[in-house]
């Protein structure tokens, strides 16, 4: 028995060591951080297009699209531009019941988007005081290249942030977040793809928030990005 242990310790130290000579956690840490708080900063220089198209059981609903830019007191502002296309209901009876869905569904989007608001960009100082609790989870990806770090209770508990990051080119390449809106068993799902602008700048150019509760899902693309706030 003693032999087995002693086995059993020694397959997990090499275990241990070969993680560990695969990923530097402060390293991908330092990333990390440092894309989130240089790239916070450096959008607040410009304006872009966010169009969001909405789907309810696999069939578009809407599409809408917002300028955006960050007002002088540092207030993310959107403008409703005229690129914005939404489905008539139907009249009579029929109609009113289609329209008290459609305003449920339609307070549940707007909390939909909140959500989405609150976790992007996330916050470099509270990701690392995650780290620093000691109880952020790694993944490797691509091993010495690319890995995922796993933040939990990040905003509320029982949520799960994970951030993908390319060690390579020191960028971040993903976000994933695993939470809920109003009830903690129906969980709702959002992946962003992240992208650079030509200083650097990173932003979520495509964020897909998936509610299957709801039948819902949403699509948030970020475009046309402009110094300036465009007024």
């Amino acid at each position: 028995m003693k032999r087995m242990n002693l086995l059993l310790m020694m397959v997990f130290l090499a275990g241990a060591l070969i993680v560990s000579a695969q990923v530097d956690m402060k390293e991908t840490m330092s990333v990390i951080k440092t894309n989130l708080v240089q790239s916070k900063v450096q959008m607040r220089q410009y304006s872009w297009i966010e169009t969001t198209k909405t789907w309810i059981k696999d069939e578009l609903k809407s599409t809408k699209q917002n300028q955006c830019y960050y007002s002088v007191d540092g207030k993310l502002t959107k403008i409703a531009t005229g690129g914005s296309d939404q489905q008539k209901a139907p009249g009579g009876l029929k109609g009113k019941i289609a329209a008290n869905k459609k305003e449920d569904m339609a307070e549940y989007i707007a909390k939909a988007m909140d959500k989405i608001n609150d976790y992007l960009p996330p916050d470099g100082d509270k990701v690392q005081q995650i780290y620093n609790s000691g109880k952020v989870g790694i993944q490797i990806l691509d091993p010495g290249k690319k890995f995922k770090l796993s933040f939990p209770d990040y905003l509320q508990k029982g949520d799960i942030l994970s951030i993908s990051v390319d060690m390579g080119n020191q960028k971040l390449m993903a976000l994933s977040v695993n939470t809920f809106i109003d009830n903690p068993s129906e969980k709702v799902i959002f992946d962003v793809t992240y992208n650079s602008l030509p200083d650097g700048t990173q932003y979520a150019s495509q964020t897909v928030l998936v509610a299957q509760a709801k039948n819902l899902k949403l699509v948030v693309e970020e475009s046309g990005f402009k110094k300036g706030s465009g007024q």
